[in-house]
């Protein structure tokens, strides 16, 4: 249940969850399905009760509000030289969940099975595909690869458009594969978006609405919103509880199983920190009280980012004459009436897991066909308010070769953590920008966008060269919002937790989140996450995993 901040509550729990993103609210739904577990789930935000967090579009609406984002400054990145880099996730019930696109992606089998060689067993793909299946009910797709009765629903929202007609035709012209379904037997090609929304009248379908929600009349399970976690408490190295801040009072909750964090890739490391727990350097350096020392804490961050090249369009079939007072009216009150329309989905219906060179054995980059133009400024999300009708393929690399860190900026734990990507830092990173600038430059000049096909507005005729499409992609990239990696899985030296998601050097506590994953997967990381969190559930209850599966 939902505990009102003055409400008393229990002091003991058996197991307390800090954090309700896709991993939490998976988590505390799952755990409390056994009637004699009693669950603590804690959350820094509030409860997203907005009716827009449920409408698929609404979260252009709530983007960057301090109610469901936490938004902070970054630190300058090396290579994106005068840019201010703005650090941005989700917050409040649902995190990140219940304010992203939806897209609806598990990433290439070779990602996991990537896992399982660094160490991980029971990672690879064919163990965890039985858990993807397990959280989806798609009535599409081969049965083989797709789940029909997962609490989370998918569907593809493509319908017929020219611009998506002709983004899939120029890509069978440019040689490349056509795929109705990426997530199953083949991800490589040009598809149909799938999206997390409801079949029949569009929600939002995420780990909020079709897992926590439904779990929050269960006694055993108490919410707690608006609080922040201090620390993890310790009983010499057994976590023991967690403090927290609530109305600018400190309490504590203990635990008499186990401490989960799945506060995200950038507040997991921190609160790892705070807690004693990462490099002996950086806890001493802040005065913190060291329980064990782990140089991996914070380390191994890596982000999905990108560009794009884009046209003005000769013919009125884009979204510019769909941004009027009038027009979204019409699509608001469209949406009231039958729960379709413009604001049933993100206008991004077709997309592609594309090969930088034929000789790779996965997709290396993500392609989107929009019907509008994006802001050169490289803002991550299109505030749709386009001056002239035009159309874009962005992309962004799938595995990128830079890491970056996530440390303190203070022992204080209400300060922000100290983050840095290095975007654009390795060699390979750059050149892998530059082929997939070339390729959106081909797929724009397919015979298929000839009636539609205006004047090249980014990069612009003159931007040729490696060095000025450097300098583009610099000016102009930006993050998908998909940081992963800083306690990352494994048994080596700068691994933090093992494939039991425990951490190293002490006991009963865990991560889950997509700060465990080693290696970055080639896909939006919401579905991965709660895949990972449906697996761990398993772990947790010390139940068997899943039989695993070959779909081949």
């Amino acid at each position: 249940m939902l505990v009102s901040p003055t409400a008393a509550l229990h002091m003991h729990y058996d197991f307390i969850i800090v954090g309700s993103g896709s991993a939490g609210s998976v988590l505390a739904a799952r755990l409390s399905e056994d009637d004699g577990i009693n669950v603590l789930l804690i959350e820094a935000g509030g409860a997203n009760r907005n009716p827009l967090v449920t409408v698929p579009l609404g979260f252009l609406k709530l983007f960057g509000k301090k109610r469901y984002f936490w938004s902070y400054e970054g630190v300058p990145e090396p290579e994106l030289p005068g840019r201010p880099q703005t650090i941005m996730h989700g917050k409040g019930l649902g995190g990140s969940s219940s304010v992203n696109g939806m897209v609806f992606v598990r990433g290439h089998p070779e990602d996991y099975d990537e896992w399982a060689r660094l160490g991980n067993t029971g990672w690879d793909y064919a163990d965890v595909l039985p858990y993807f299946k397990r959280l989806e009910a798609c009535p599409d797709g081969e049965a083989a690869y797709r789940g029909r009765t997962g609490p989370i629903s998918v569907r593809s929202n493509f319908r017929s458009h020219p611009l998506y007609d002709a983004f899939a035709d120029s890509g069978r012209e440019a040689g490349h594969p056509f795929t109705h379904d990426y997530n199953g037997a083949s991800q490589w090609g040009v598809s149909p978006t799938q999206h997390a929304i409801t079949s029949g009248r569009a929600k939002r379908s995420g780990p909020l609405r079709e897992y926590l929600q439904p779990a929050m009349g269960r006694k055993n399970l108490q919410i707690l919103t608006n609080a922040t976690v201090t620390r993890v408490l310790f009983d010499g190295r057994r976590a023991a509880g967690v403090e927290y801040l609530q109305n600018g009072q400190r309490h504590s909750a203990m635990a008499s199983g186990e401490v989960i964090l799945s506060a995200g890739a950038y507040k997991t490391p921190q609160l790892l920190l705070l807690s004693g727990l990462g490099p002996a350097d950086v806890l001493k350096r802040f005065a913190i009280k060291p329980i064990q020392h782990l140089p991996g804490v914070g380390q191994n961050l890596q982000d999905h980012m990108g560009s794009f090249v884009q046209r003005s369009c000769v013919q009125p079939v884009t979204l510019h004459g769909e941004q009027t007072l009038w027009a979204q009216g019409k699509a608001a009150l469209r949406y009231l009436a039958k729960g379709d329309g413009a604001l049933s989905h993100y206008p991004a219906d077709m997309m592609a897991f594309l090969k930088s060179s034929p000789d790779l054995a996965r997709p290396d980059l993500h392609f989107y066909m929009a019907p509008f133009l994006r802001p050169r400024s490289g803002d991550s999300v299109p505030s749709l308010a386009m001056t002239r009708h035009g159309y874009c393929i962005s992309w962004c690399q799938l595995r990128p070769h830079s890491r970056g860190t996530v440390t303190l900026s203070s022992a204080d734990p209400l300060a922000q953590p100290h983050v840095i990507h290095n975007y654009l830092q390795a060699g390979e990173d750059r050149e892998c920008h530059r082929r997939a600038l070339a390729m959106a430059r081909d797929l724009h000049e397919c015979s298929a966008f000839d009636q539609f096909r205006g004047e090249e507005l980014d990069p612009g005729a003159d931007c040729n060269s490696p060095e000025e499409i450097d300098t583009y992609v610099r000016e102009t990239c930006h993050t998908h919002f998909h940081p992963a990696g800083t306690a990352a899985m494994g048994d080596g030296d700068t691994c933090v937790v093992d494939d039991q998601l425990r951490v190293h050097g002490v006991e009963k506590l865990r991560v889950v989140d997509a700060s465990i994953m080693p290696r970055l997967v080639g896909a939006n990381t919401n579905i991965p996450t709660v895949m990972i969190a449906e697996k761990a559930s398993d772990l947790i209850r010390g139940r068997p995993s899943f039989p695993a599966e070959t779909a081949n």
